[in-house]
């Protein structure tokens, strides 16, 4: 591996890209023997330079150990910064390379299940413009909690409610509100219950979206939290212990009309109405280093979003949400938009 230029900081800092990919493969792998095979380097040059970091810093950056070497409190916290670095660096790899042949390019995307219904539309509008990017698409439940948002790893998320969390520097958009209905088996014991006092005391299965939904639906109605409820982030394995356990479920409306999951299920009718809308959020860590292929797929979002709306399956949001995001206007990009 080449020498590099190393870039200096304040208090005399120095660190270099080589530096910092000696150190992330250190902290990956847990050995200085490993992270030497992967760099292609002997050890005692793993050592050194992992050594030069520390005493650049001025605070260890590792706990040894005869089982390998563990990140300090200080170099958790480098290692977070040198995986956005190295996500970023990728990024401005991908945007010069579309600029330059036009093809090409890679997206990562997460997207919560609620979030799922948006991604076919879009997909198929984002293949059919720009066919020659990779994208990787994975399920993501809480931004706040999520290592691969915190480190980058994805240009951008689209997801429940739920997943939005305060966070360094993120941005949010409300995009939709999807409506909400209480399922449970055919033939339950509850099947023709009306009110929402009658169902306090079954047995609730819930993703994460469906907990805090669930408190704001009984709040609404002077009722305390259901005490059993059971929290689930598998759709497959929610809609078994609603066929053998009896439970009973808060699901979007989107899982409602889906034959996969609604088969041998009913709908209650509660004199509660109106239930609780689900919202979908559009969140960017970063707006101004989004790439021309992010920013064309969340075109492509946008424009699913807009006929969700005129097919009536989900409605704008009707107020401000998390972090004062805005819904976008029919003939509006809203405030992420490129």
């Amino acid at each position: 591996m080449a020498n590099t230029t190393r870039v200096m900081l304040d208090d005399g800092w120095r660190l270099s890209l080589r530096q910092m990919a000696i150190f992330r493969a250190v902290a990956q792998s847990g050995s200085l023997r490993s992270a030497a095979r992967q760099v292609h380097l002997t050890q005692p040059a793993v050592t050194h330079a992992v050594r030069d970091m520390e005493q650049s810093l001025g605070t260890a950056l590792f706990v040894r150990s005869a089982k390998g070497v563990a990140l300090t409190d200080v170099g958790a916290v480098l290692m977070r910064r040198t995986e956005l670095v190295f996500n970023e660096l990728r990024r401005t790899q991908d945007e010069i390379r579309e600029l330059r042949d036009g093809t090409g390019g890679r997206l990562s995307i997460a997207f919560s299940s609620a979030a799922g219904p948006l991604l076919p539309p879009a997909l198929l509008d984002f293949r059919a413009r720009r066919p020659g990017v990779s994208l990787e698409l994975h399920e993501m439940i809480s931004a706040g909690s999520d290592p691969r948002w915190q480190s980058g790893s994805f240009d951008f998320a689209v997801v429940s409610e739920s997943a939005v969390t305060p966070m360094d520097g993120a941005q949010s958009e409300a995009l939709l509100e999807v409506p909400l209905r209480v399922g449970l088996r055919q033939g339950h014991a509850l099947a023709r219950a009306r009110s929402l006092k009658r169902l306090h005391g079954a047995l609730w299965v819930a993703p994460s979206y469906g907990l805090a939904l669930l408190e704001r639906l009984f709040a609404a109605h002077g009722l305390p939290p259901p005490p059993d409820v059971i929290a689930c982030q598998s759709t497959q394995l929610g809609t078994q212990l609603m066929h053998r356990a009896d439970a009973l479920a808060l699901m979007s409306s989107d899982m409602a009309s889906d034959s996969r999951y609604s088969r041998g299920l009913s709908w209650l009718s509660l004199t509660e109405t109106p239930l609780p809308h689900l919202r979908i959020y559009l969140l960017v860590r970063d707006e101004a280093a989004l790439t021309p292929a992010a920013r064309l797929f969340i075109d492509c979002l946008r424009r699913a979003v807009t006929a969700r709306w005129r097919s009536g399956a989900a409605r704008r949001p009707v107020q401000n949400g998390p972090q004062g995001a805005q819904a976008p206007d029919s003939g509006s990009s809203g405030p992420l938009a490129p």
